[in-house]
């Protein structure tokens, strides 16, 4: 009888073990499902952030390249300003048949004539930097066909429209 017993309790301890052993294999499973299915989700926004930071890294390639463009059509009008300023000062220096000229000496030999010139150049040159400021063109500026119609300052700003000899 005790054996009979001892049968049972055996039995009643192997059916708990039993029970316990699945019921922590069953936890232990669950949590791993748990798991696994954070993981995943982790992984889907480490992916999301990855295609985010590629466009963005797309876009700023765009951008840097936009800015390069942009900086060598401001080199290249700078170029063009900086000749222009040139020809002007040519202009003070030098006469119609390009000979070299003391401009001090002839404002000092004829100032009305000079004056008159001084304050023209100065209304084209004030022109110039409206323009150069955002200024409207005028329907005059644009409609210049001949060369007494340009602005000799800045022909290429004032007249965009004129093909002539000072391109």
């Amino acid at each position: 009888m005790i054996f009979g017993q001892i049968k049972i309790v055996a039995i009643a301890i192997a059916v708990v073990v039993s029970v316990v052993a699945f019921v922590g294999a069953l936890w232990y499973v669950t949590g791993l499902r748990a798991d696994l299915m954070q993981e995943q989700l982790n992984n889907k926004l480490l992916q999301e952030g990855i295609e985010e930071q590629r466009a963005v890294l797309e876009r700023m390639q765009k951008d840097f390249e936009e800015i390069k463009e942009t900086n060598r059509a401001l080199a290249a009008e700078a170029n063009r300003q900086k000749q222009e300023v040139q020809a002007l000062a040519d202009k003070l220096n030098t006469n119609a048949t390009g000979q070299s000229r003391d401009f001090g000496l002839l404002a000092a030999q004829r100032p009305r004539a000079i004056q008159r010139l001084v304050n023209r150049g100065t209304q084209n040159a004030m022109r110039c930097l409206e323009l150069a400021s955002g200024a409207p063109h005028t329907e005059q500026e644009l409609a210049a066909t001949l060369s007494s119609q340009v602005n000799p300052e800045c022909p290429t700003l004032a007249n965009p429209n004129y093909k002539g000899p000072t391109r």
